[in-house]
């Protein structure tokens, strides 16, 4: 946290990217570290931000199954309807990982009838049944970032890596 606040104090912008586009938040997600996600989203970070492979930091907690970073992050109306550069939603992601918790999260935000989240109920725009992207290349996982939680690392040594 003391690197998340010595960053704030000296001005930095909240949204700063690294070399793949990443944000602070981008990798808070990743981690699930809540504490450091409250804190950003408070100083005005994008729960919408895309990285260099159209992955928002939701994208990242829907994939490594962080429950709590995807309520604060929907919190501050995030977009479950966002693709990435291989056309996935976040919910994709989470239903990639059968993570139907997430998907029931997310669901519950769904108040103007996101078409996301809709499309993946009734099986597809066509209604076709779905198979979840489960045989396309970067299923479960975010295309060319990685696997699960290794992502980088938002602890103090990940948030140093953002300075710009």
């Amino acid at each position: 946290m003391e690197d998340i606040d010595a960053g704030l104090a000296q001005k930095v912008p909240v949204d700063s990217k690294d070399g793949s586009g990443r944000t602070a938040l981008h990798m808070a997600c990743a981690n699930g570290h809540t504490e450091v996600i409250a804190r950003l989203l408070e100083a005005g970070a994008s729960p919408d931000v895309a990285n260099d492979q159209g992955n928002t930091p939701l994208h990242w907690a829907c994939l490594n199954g962080h429950k709590e970073a995807v309520k604060l992050l929907m919190d501050k109306g995030a977009s479950a309807a966002v693709l990435n550069a291989v056309g996935r939603t976040p919910v994709d992601e989470a239903l990639g990982r059968e993570n139907q918790d997430i998907f029931e999260l997310i669901n519950s935000y769904n108040t103007a009838g996101s078409v996301a989240v809709e499309v993946v109920e009734e099986g597809g725009e066509d209604g076709e049944e779905e198979d979840g992207g489960a045989e396309e290349e970067g299923a479960g996982e975010l295309e060319g970032e990685g696997e699960g939680e290794g992502q980088g690392g938002a602890g103090a040594g990940g948030v140093d890596a953002m300075e710009t």
